[in-house]
């Protein structure tokens, strides 16, 4: 049985949202599973995390299956994703991936927070190109996590239709499982 569907989930739309040469953004990048998956994607990546040792585990493990020119075109950045804003994008981004909650094998009381999600998903929106997506799994098996990811929730029903796609992928015999918020521009001709 697969433990992480949502995760596989995420990588489904990410694969087929992502071009070579696209922006993207991993704003939490956590033990760096999510920013390798899209660093082969052929995309510019920009990858960050507010702790360091996030940013050295992805490190390690980017330089461990990455080619030198895959490489290159990641940059790690020992960043809160609240401060997405201050990344040197040379273009709009084609997708913001957010893995919410705590570092995995990492202090369980350290973990992403309401007031800093909503901040950062807020400036996604407003950096997001042309046909962008951001792709949110939001935990709630912990308190921080249910909370984080009702508001979350809050704000991606209060976008307009007439500009947003908004899916949400729980499964619904797992009431504490983790979810997949999905959030498309739509491109106006």
């Amino acid at each position: 049985m697969n433990r992480a569907p949502h995760l596989e989930l995420a990588k489904w739309y990410w694969a087929r949202h992502l071009a070579p040469g696209d922006i993207a953004i991993d704003a939490t990048c956590g033990n760096g599973y999510d920013t390798l998956f899209l660093a082969k994607t052929g995309s510019f990546l920009f990858s960050l995390d507010i702790q360091k040792a996030a940013v050295e585990k992805t490190k390690d493990l980017l330089s461990k299956n990455l080619k030198k020119e895959e490489r290159k075109r990641v940059i790690l950045c020992c960043l809160s994703h609240e401060d997405l804003r201050k990344l040197p994008c040379p273009e709009a981004p084609r997708l913001i991936v957010y893995n919410l909650g705590y570092l995995p094998g990492g202090d369980k009381r350290l973990t992403t927070k309401t007031e800093t999600t909503l901040a950062s998903v807020a400036s996604a929106l407003s950096i997001l190109g042309k046909q962008g997506a951001i792709s949110i799994t939001c935990y709630p098996g912990h308190g921080e996590g249910r909370k984080e990811e009702e508001a979350i929730l809050g704000l991606a029903t209060s976008l307009p239709d007439c500009e947003w796609e908004v899916r949400h992928h729980r499964w619904i015999n797992r009431p504490l499982s983790p979810s997949l918020l999905w959030i498309a521009r739509f491109t106006h001709s």
